[in-house]
């Protein structure tokens, strides 16, 4: 997904995930990555959340036109190891002990771009500086790196609303949608095994360094990403839905292309198979 000069994409199996709108389908059990690249002429600090959960304390600083492919969280300051991204089912059992938190199952990119520099020539000496709001001042001394950096911005939580499907299908089967009805669990039944949630998976030896950085856009991006184990018809995910993967007609059997929305020989509506 593409969004004001940053783009932020899941892998599984090394390869890139399809998104359908704002989702991507992943089988529950597998390993993925986030693969991130700046595409701005200035860097950019990123703050990853999952599952409402900061991954990045203090933020991932991406280089101009860097692409960095961040397959591990950072807990306890380790920048040498950690866990893998895993995604698995949500099951009762975990709901017990966990609880059904409100962003489990999103991945959340929030990011800020560096302000620009300027060089300028005085006194036959060159300096460099940086824009503060208000004035120009010193650029100050950078530690070579390209990983975390020493600002500490917080996002702001992400809300979501409820679908319209519950309370359609509640008028289906001629059922009042009032809260009596549609309660805390009658919720968690509907959505049980559709959201997963991600986990420690596997060692990973990704490493990270500090850096500093120099004074932010205070405006802020987000991109926001959600990772389902089952299919629109309720079929789980066998394997990762790729960027490769071609829908295949269910009426004539023409493999179309990976974006087409209809079958390109018969005009019938492409379904997603796992």
């Amino acid at each position: 997904m593409y969004q004001n000069k940053l783009v932020a994409s899941l892998k599984a199996n090394g390869k890139i995930l399809r998104e359908f709108k704002d989702t991507v389908y992943c089988p529950f059990g597998a390993e993925y990555s986030i693969l991130l690249k700046n595409l701005n002429t200035v860097r950019a600090v990123v703050n990853v959340y999952i599952d409402g959960e900061d991954m990045l304390p203090g933020g991932l600083v991406l280089n101009a036109g860097q692409e960095v492919d961040l397959e591990r969280s950072i807990k306890n300051g380790n920048l040498m190891e950690g866990n893998r991204f895993k995604f698995i089912e949500r099951t009762n059992t975990i709901e017990q002990f966990r609880g059904v938190k409100l962003e489990d199952g999103l991945i959340r990119v929030e990011f800020q771009f560096e302000m620009p520099k300027i060089t300028t020539y005085i006194n036959d000496t060159w300096q460099n500086k940086e824009w503060v709001p208000g004035h120009w001042r010193d650029k100050p001394y950078y530690v070579g790196g390209i990983l975390r950096s020493v600002d500490y911005s917080a996002g702001e939580n992400t809300r979501i609303s409820a679908t319209s499907a519950i309370n359609s299908t509640l008028k289906n089967m001629n059922l009042s949608a009032k809260a009596e009805v549609h309660d805390g669990m009658a919720t968690m039944d509907w959505c049980a095994n559709e959201t997963g949630i991600t986990v420690p998976g596997s060692k990973s030896e990704q490493k990270f360094q500090t850096t500093t950085i120099g004074a932010l856009d205070p405006q802020k991006h987000s991109i926001i990403l959600k990772i389902l184990g089952e299919t629109p018809d309720n079929q789980p995910v066998r394997t990762p839905i790729t960027t490769k993967h071609k829908p295949k007609c269910v009426t004539c059997g023409k493999q179309n292309k990976a974006n087409a929305k209809f079958c390109t020989e018969c005009g019938t509506a492409l379904e997603i198979f796992a």
